[in-house]
Parts: C-alpha cells; sequence; structure tokens
C-alpha cells in the first residue's frame, strides 16, 4: 500500500509519485493478486492536476456549509495545496507529504478560502470529509476501468470528472439542507463602527423594505450577537434589551418602526462608519438589531 501525496489522498492511500528529474513515475503497488500499473508525470502536469482537485474540493465544502462561493479565496486554496503537493516531490523535501503536514496543509487550505467565516472549524473537518468522499469515488472510478487482474488505477481527465460528479452528487443527497441554503442568496456584510468590524452573512430578501424615516436609508438586520463586537461591553449587552432602554444609553443609537405579519414594533438601529456588501461599500444603509436570533440552522445572522 502507497501513498497519494495530495490533500485528498490524506484519505485513502493509492499511490505514490517518485520523483525524477524530468518525469514523475507513480507506481501502484496493491495486493499481490492485482496487477501492477505504472504511469509518468510531469511536475507541471502534477501541480495543474492538483489545482482542479483543490479547487472542486473546496467548492464541495462551501456547498456542504452553504457559503457563499468566494471563487477567488477557493483558487488560492488550490493553489496552495498544487505547490504544495508539487514541492513535496523534489529531493529533499519528501517530508512535506508525511500525514501531519498534510494535515497542517488542510488547515492553511481552510483558512485561506474560509478564513472569514466563524465556523471555521466546522469548515475543516467539512474539508476533510469532502476529500475523504473524493478519495473514495477516485478508487470506485477506477474499478470501472479494471484490467484482467484487478483495477487498473490510472490519474487521468475521465477518472476526475466520474468522482467529481459521483461526489457532487452524494454532497446533494446527503446535504440538502444545505444545498437549499445555498442556492438562496448570501451576501457578505462588512460593517465597521469606531474602529471595530464584523462580517456578517446576509440572507438577500427582495421583501425587506425596512428604512429609516429620518434618513430615508434602506435598513438591514443583524443578530445582536453578531453586530456586539462592534459595541464595547457594556453596551453590547444592551443590544439584547428593550430598543427604547438601549437607545438612551447607546450614542448615535435610534428607533425605527417596522410591521411584518407577526406585528410590528421597534428595532434599535445606528448608523455605522462604513458598510460594505460583496466587497462594495453602501452608503445608503444603516443597521437595525434583532434580539433574538435568524433561524435554527445558522446558516446567516443578518437579512439585507
Amino acid at each position: 500500500m502507497v501513498t497519494f501525496s495530495t490533500t485528498s489522498g490524506a484519505f485513502f492511500r493509492a499511490f505514490k509519485f517518485y520523483h525524477t528529474r524530468q518525469p514523475i513515475s507513480t507506481g501502484f503497488a496493491p495486493p499481490r493478486d492485482y496487477n501492477q500499473a505504472m504511469m509518468t508525470l510531469y511536475l507541471d502536469e502534477l501541480f495543474t492536476m492538483e489545482l482542479v482537485i483543490d479547487y472542486f474540493l473546496l467548492l464541495g465544502t462551501a456547498r456542504v456549509c452553504a457559503l457563499p462561493y468566494r471563487r477567488l479565496r477557493f483558487l488560492a486554496g488550490a493553489v496552495l495545496g498544487a505547490a504544495w503537493s508539487a514541492l513535496a516531490q523534489l529531493p529533499g523535501l519528501e517530508w512535506l507529504a508525511r500525514p501531519v503536514m498534510r494535515l497542517a496543509l488542510a488547515m492553511g487550505m481552510t483558512l485561506t478560502a474560509f478564513g472569514d467565516q466563524r465556523r471555521l472549524v466546522r469548515c475543516f473537518g467539512a474539508f476533510l470529509g469532502v476529500s475523504a468522499l473524493f478519495g473514495g469515488a477516485v478508487y470506485g472510478a477506477s474499478l470501472l476501468r479494471s484490467g484482467p487482474a484487478g483495477p487498473l488505477l490510472r490519474l487521468d481527465m475521465r477518472v476526475l470528472v466520474l468522482a467529481f460528479a459521483v461526489s457532487w452528487a452524494v454532497i446533494s443527497i446527503l446535504f440538502r439542507a444545505g444545498v437549499k441554503n445555498a442556492s438562496r442568496r448570501i451576501r457578505d456584510v462588512t460593517v465597521e463602527r469606531d474602529g471595530r468590524c464584523v462580517h456578517l452573512r446576509a440572507l438577500e430578501d427582495t421583501g425587506n423594505s425596512l428604512t429609516d424615516p429620518i434618513s430615508g436609508c434602506a435598513a438591514f438586520v443583524a443578530e445582536a450577537g453578531a453586530l456586539g463586537e462592534l459595541f464595547p461591553a457594556e453596551d453590547a449587552a444592551l443590544l439584547r434589551g428593550p430598543p427604547a432602554e438601549a437607545v438612551l444609553r447607546i450614542p448615535g443609537a435610534r428607533l425605527i418602526p417596522y410591521a411584518g405579519i407577526g406585528g410590528g414594533g421597534l428595532l434599535l438601529a445606528f448608523r455605522p462608519d462604513r458598510v460594505t456588501v460583496d466587497g462594495m461599500e453602501r452608503r445608503d444603509l444603516i443597521a437595525a438589531v434583532a434580539a433574538a436570533p435568524f433561524g435554527a440552522d445558522g446558516s446567516y445572522d443578518a437579512v439585507i
């Protein structure tokens, strides 16, 4: 049994890349009743293949966790994984392929792709799970190309495409709730106030007509817990209390009326120093505070 030196290969052992000055020879050494298979990869081919694999692993992780597709961040994480795997084939750098180093690589890729998310541990676990799923799918796809004495496992585009299709189908079936949330429009919102900053995941609601009657600006509503980091501890605690009390004690706070299916009332609101939505600054938004959290799955903490 030998080891495949990619991030996904941390969960199944079927390959080993042997470095030479020009090509990289790949040997498959299964149990004695299997056939022997050899293939040759060049370092640039290995890097390209790893880049594609790691990008789709990160994309699958985002789908499982119902996260927005931040493709540039995913690409950066994939470049990290591909470069690491290519370097691991060079003489003297074989230690990069050790299991503990592959685990460190997985964490580095997770930080690169999802470092701005609040549930980073969940993203890391999902990334490991998606990698394991893909590894099994690659091996399963190889069985369809079996030789007379057993599976002839080769890393080519047909095997990868089939493995990705199977993995994506399994993810869509097993994580229907997450996939449903991912299909909704989730916006990345950054709010700054008095030198403090928070990142929110906001559900886009086309029916949201909440506005500030004084300035006429539109208002997005965020959970009190999510906005609490913008305030000193004593003021953050007031966000969960009655709005009429909080508005008297928090500088710059105001009350705005709202109406919904369950009735109406007043929401505590304030104007942040800066608001960006998907990286674009919005000067026409103010923040309103919801004392109760949105939903039970935690897929978003604001409505815009």
